[in-house]
């Protein structure tokens, strides 16, 4: 038995907002779901499973997805929690749906960072408790030395990582992120430090977001002129927030074994095939780390930015949708986020921020904001496949 082809059929989300609090978490992620399956051209009924990416630290309440079969119609059917980021709930749909355990199921994922009073603390449980949690009040400390470690590297500067965050400012503004603004680089290095060498808006601030996208196999697929062909999703990850020892700072390794993965399942380089990228980069120089990654270079990364390359209408626009940065950190739904608008952008519905002649997308996205994990996923339209 050969294995399924998987697509997006629907996607639906709330804009990521500084604060949501005009919803309760449950009617936000009701809404999102009627959106998605309204989008997808489906019935609640009709679908066989729900993956859900949440995190009871995150979210305050034991068993967090206790609440959300309910709110997206999958009352007593298949139901996964994964305790990470969207895209890793995802690639477990996407196992679900390609080995034929299903034919259609939905993803989702919601976080509200503005009713946390100690986000700090919570990441810092996540280190090591006996030799690296004592000594940081502030987990955040680490991006600052993992960027001091890249820049050294890569011969990349400060500038550079205002430059990185002026883009996203300014694509944000386009596509109606919270943090959107007009701004220059020159006027980002006016900015104080916050961990250096990452000055005040180096660093994502925090968004509340909600999201729920559709999946189904071919049967599904070609019932809709609008589907997205998910070719390839795959997690990766080289050590944990907890282990900071085992990480080689200043580089994202994780992003190797993932992109061995997608390259060997779609036949070809997907830095190569693709019209775009979105990445979660919860810091400015994560971004270009990522990058970095994927070319094999970081002098060539670099260069790029420096070129103009990565932004909207050159070479290779990376989070035109202006990423964390502009929309903000919405935690374990930052990478629904990118990924929402990744097809929005293959469907050619990407507004302001559209990539002219878009099909083929690279979706990636951290599994926190410390640690050397994430998840790749390569998105095509029919044409590009």
């Amino acid at each position: 038995m050969g294995f399924n082809k998987v697509y997006v059929l629907g996607v639906g989300g709330l804009p990521p907002s500084t604060s949501m609090r005009e919803l309760d978490f449950r009617e936000a992620t009701f809404e999102a779901a009627v959106r998605a399956y309204a989008d997808a051209g489906v019935e609640p009924d009709e679908v066989e499973g729900l993956f859900s990416a949440e995190q009871d630290f995150v979210e305050g309440i034991s068993i967090a997805d206790e609440y959300t079969p309910d709110q997206v119609g999958t009352r007593l059917k298949f139901n996964m929690l994964v305790a990470g980021d969207f895209l890793e709930a995802l690639f477990h749909a996407y196992m679900a749906l390609r080995s034929g355990m299903m034919e259609l199921a939905v993803v989702e994922s919601h976080a509200r960072p503005s009713e946390i009073e100690n986000y700090n603390d919570v990441l810092r449980s996540s280190l090591d408790p006996h030799c690296l949690r004592p000594l940081l009040a502030d987990p955040y400390v680490l991006l600052g030395l993992d960027a001091r470690a890249f820049l050294r590297s890569s011969g990349c500067t400060t500038h550079d990582l205002s430059s990185v965050a002026a883009k996203n400012s300014r694509n944000a503004a386009l596509s109606g992120g919270p943090y959107g603004e007009e701004v220059t680089a020159e006027q980002l290095e006016e900015d104080p430090f916050l961990y250096e060498p990452l000055r005040r808006r180096h660093v994502a601030r925090f968004s509340d977001y909600v999201a729920v996208v559709v999946l189904g196999t071919e049967k599904w697929g070609r019932r809709s002129d609008r589907a997205v062909e998910l070719a390839m999703v795959w997690s990766s990850g080289t050590t944990s927030a907890a282990h900071q020892w085992m990480r080689s700072w200043g580089k994202m390794e994780w992003v190797g074994a993932a992109l061995d993965r997608v390259r060997s399942a779609i036949g070809t380089n997907p830095i190569r095939a693709v019209d775009l990228i979105e990445f979660t980069e919860f810091s400015a120089h994560q971004e270009l780390q990522f990058l970095s990654a994927m070319l094999g270079s970081d002098g060539e990364a670099v260069r790029m930015l420096r070129a103009g390359e990565l932004d909207p209408g050159s070479t290779l626009p990376l989070n035109p949708s202006g990423g964390c940065i502009g929309n903000g950190n919405s935690l374990n739904s930052s990478g629904a986020r990118a990924f929402v608008g990744a097809v929005r952008q293959l469907r050619g519905e990407a507004g302001r921020v559209q990539v002219r002649g878009a099909r083929a997308a690279i979706v990636g996205s951290l599994h926190s904001e410390i640690s050397d994990s994430g998840t790749l996923a390569f998105l095509r339209t029919g044409d590009a496949a």
